[in-house]
Formats: structure tokens, sequence, C-alpha cells
């Protein structure tokens, strides 16, 4: 890219955040990018000097006369400082975006590419707004259910494993232990520190062989159906739809439950869940509850 072009597209981009970038502008930007290195702190005035040097060739070709050679040298110091500032890594984390949710708290978003996230709780979310534009490459930990728009790769990180796809449906739970179920399209989970990989097609899951039938999680309509399900994960998600917490649920590991329990009415859920196991509960407070044998 021609330095006067680059001085161009970056003053654009500084001035206005909205800015969209033909495919071509992407690439070259992304050239640009490659001689500036990024920092966590304001670079000194040498540092911003072979910066300027990196950025900018020096053969360029100035007029004759004194005055123009200063003209365009101030020109490219402007430039340099707009690109300082987006090889800074202060500049860098001030374009993350980040969600999180708390205990009993969902969150319903939108990313740039139009594709859509919903956070369950205690789950958390993060983006950068400029590097969304070369790749879809975004972070979470939790439980999150996403429904992306067909386009370039799409990409998700979680602390052990890298989750691809193009255009699908598809939930990632890392709560208790990971898991990925897709609901639509192909899914392809690595584990991040191996070669280990396993693809996903609809209906699958990555924890085991079984087909699902769901459209998507049960947490997204409050509708709790279970088959063969982990009777401590149907005692979470009564505590998660009604906002309470159970004491001694760990006595309910082991133990699988079919069957569905209603959204509002909490006694009839645990009537439901608890009673084909002989177990009792009681209210220690307006938001608490303990079971037992």
């Amino acid at each position: 890219m021609k330095d006067v072009e680059l001085i161009n597209l970056l003053e654009r981009i500084s001035s206005d955040e909205d800015t969209i970038l033909s495919f071509e502008e992407e690439i070259q930007l992304k050239e640009a990018f490659s001689y500036i290195p990024l920092m966590d702190e304001k670079p000194g005035e040498n540092v911003l000097n072979e910066m300027e040097d990196n950025l900018f060739s020096k053969s360029i070709i100035f007029e004759k006369t004194e005055k123009k050679v200063i003209y365009w040298r101030r020109y490219i110091s402007v430039a340099a400082l707009l690109a300082i500032i987006f090889g800074c890594g202060l500049w860098i984390k001030s374009l993350e975006v980040k969600f999180e949710t708390g205990r009993n708290k969902e969150l319903s978003l939108e990313l740039p590419d139009h594709s859509k996230v919903w956070l369950n709780d205690n789950s958390s979310l993060k983006y950068n707004k400029l590097f969304f534009y070369f790749n879809r490459n975004i972070e979470m930990k939790g439980e999150a259910y996403f429904v992306v728009t067909k386009g370039q790769k799409f990409s998700v990180l979680t602390p052990t494993h890298k989750i691809s796809v193009l255009g699908t449906r598809f939930v990632i739970s890392e709560k208790d232990s990971f898991n990925v179920v897709c609901y639509e399209g192909k899914v392809l989970v690595e584990l991040r520190d191996s070669n280990q990989k396993k693809v996903l097609t609809k209906g699958r899951r990555f924890d085991s062989d079984s087909i699902i039938k769901e459209n998507q999680p049960q947490w997204i309509s409050h509708k709790y159906v279970f088959n063969n399900s982990s009777l401590y994960d149907v005692i979470s998600a009564i505590e998660k739809e009604y906002e309470i917490s159970i004491e001694n649920k760990d006595i309910c590991r082991g133990l699988l439950f079919t069957g569905s329990f209603p959204a509002k009415d909490l006694n009839m859920a645990l009537e439901i869940v608890l009673g084909p196991y002989s177990m009792i509960w009681e209210q220690i407070s307006p938001k608490c509850y303990k079971i037992n044998n």
C-alpha cells in the first residue's frame, strides 16, 4: 500500500469507528500491522522513530525544496502516530469487548457479523472489535449457545478447546465438564494442547455418541425435559430456574432422571424430581433449600 493511501485509510478509520473496509483494504491494513510491535505501555521516542522507519519506506522521493521535505516528514509523523495507536497494546485492549453473567442471570447479544449468542449464568465472552474484522475469533468461559452467521471461519476458544464452524447452531459448556452439542451444520472440536479432534454433525454431542432431538438448549426456552440425565444436573437446573440454592445436592450424584419439571411451581418440581428417589427437602431460608435421603 502506498504511504499516502495508508495515511488516508488510518485517518478514515480513526475518525469513524463504524468504517466498513473492503476486502483489499483489510488485507493491506493487515500487512501494515505486521510492521508494528504490540506494546503494553506508551512507547518512547526512539521506538516511535523506529516504528516510523519500519512502517514508511526510506525510499520515498522528496521534492528538492526543503519546505516540501518538511511537509512530507510532518505528514508521515502524523500517520506514524496513528499507527502507534493501532499497535499499542493499551489501544488494542480498549477495543476488547467483554460480557459476563452472574448467578442465575442470562444474557443475549449480537456480534459484529450479526451472529447471536446466549450466555448462560456464571459465563463470560470476549472479543476484539478490530481483530474480528480479520478473523471471527472469540473467547468464552462457562456455557453459551451460538447461532453463527455464514461467512468466513468462526472460532470459539475455551481454556481447553477450540471450536470451529462456518455457519451453524451449537452450544458449548464447560461448567462441570466440557461438552459441545451441534444443533445444525457441522462443528470441529479440537483439544488445544494436542492433536485430538472430533467433528460433530446435527444432533451429535462431544461427550457421547448419543443423538439429541432438541432444537436448542433447554435453558434457552425454560422448558426442561430430561432423558437419562444426571439427577445432579436436574437439581442444578431447578436452582437456576427458580433462583434458589439447594444444599446437600451431592447425594444426587450417580443417579439418573428421565422426565420434566414445571417452570412455575417449585414444590411440584421438587416433588417430581426427588419423589422417585424417596428424598425429602426442607426450606431453611427464603432462597435456600436442603435435601436429604
